[in-house]
């Protein structure tokens, strides 16, 4: 299992979203992916493949190839989870000493609900590879770390295994590569949950949004369609795609985390 992981955030930093693409069978969406922007002749000078994302999509021929790339997603057997913060109302007091600067306290909050996002979707996953897009770090090289502990190794916190490990590998990647251009898919799942939630002027951003709406037969991207989180729901009604917008007391921790 190959899982891409990566965030966005708004211009106002009230929302973080947090993505995870997984992939059972990676080269499908690989091959497909560079197929479609070959089609496209989206190559740089040298024949690579150009950077496709959310941020980006600013004509109408990009607009194509994101929506083209959402159906190259629904067609996989690859499956997408997000987790969505509001933090305004998030009490950064569980991640720190009030004394702490709130950039630490942050960092930490980063890693748990990475954490969180990727526990409840990796029960049955061994030996899987995760790779993280170079800005979700926040704390330098410690994210990776911390992550590397808990899942890497067998006794870690959430290694399901007493013989293997969740994960044998996490690797800070660079996304507009195109040996991992495929996490640009997952940049265009996670920024169609923030165009729904911040709408835009930009149609073309929107067009996108509700092209995805229209593939998953859902209503929209919002926490009303969106209200239920559990493994057997998810499993049962979302096995392809997935929001968990995040609220106090169903994901927060009873605790602080230790410092």
């Amino acid at each position: 299992m190959l899982i891409y992981f990566d965030e966005s955030y708004d211009n106002e930093h009230r929302y973080l979203i947090l993505g995870a693409l997984f992939n059972p069978h990676p080269k499908f969406l690989h091959r497909e992916l560079l197929k479609m922007k070959r089609e496209y002749n989206f190559l740089d000078n040298y024949g690579k493949a150009l950077e496709i994302k959310y941020s980006n999509c600013t004509t109408k021929k990009r607009e194509e190839m994101n929506c083209k790339a959402i159906n190259i997603f629904m067609r996989s057997t690859s499956y997408f989870r997000a987790i969505v913060i509001d933090q305004t109302i998030m009490n950064l007091d569980y991640f720190g000493r009030k004394s702490d600067d709130n950039k630490i306290k942050m960092a930490r909050a980063y890693k748990k609900f990475a954490e969180l996002l990727l526990a409840h979707n990796t029960e049955n996953i061994y030996n899987g590879v995760l790779l993280t897009d170079e800005l979700t770090r926040c704390n330098g090289d410690r994210f990776i770390e911390i992550m590397k502990q808990d899942f890497c190794i067998i006794s870690g916190q959430h290694c399901n295994d007493k013989n293997k490990p969740t994960l044998k590998g996490i690797t800070d990647i660079k996304s507009h590569i195109e040996d991992y251009h495929v996490n640009q898919i997952n940049d265009i799942l996670i920024g169609s949950i923030l165009n729904n939630l911040k709408p835009t002027k930009k149609q073309y951003k929107n067009n996108t949004r509700n092209h995805l709406i229209k593939c998953l037969g859902v209503k929209n991207l919002l926490p009303e369609s969106w209200n239920r989180y559990s493994k057997s729901f998810v499993e049962e009604h979302y096995p392809k795609y997935n929001i968990w917008y995040w609220k106090p007391g169903n994901g927060e921790p009873n605790q602080k985390v230790p410092v």
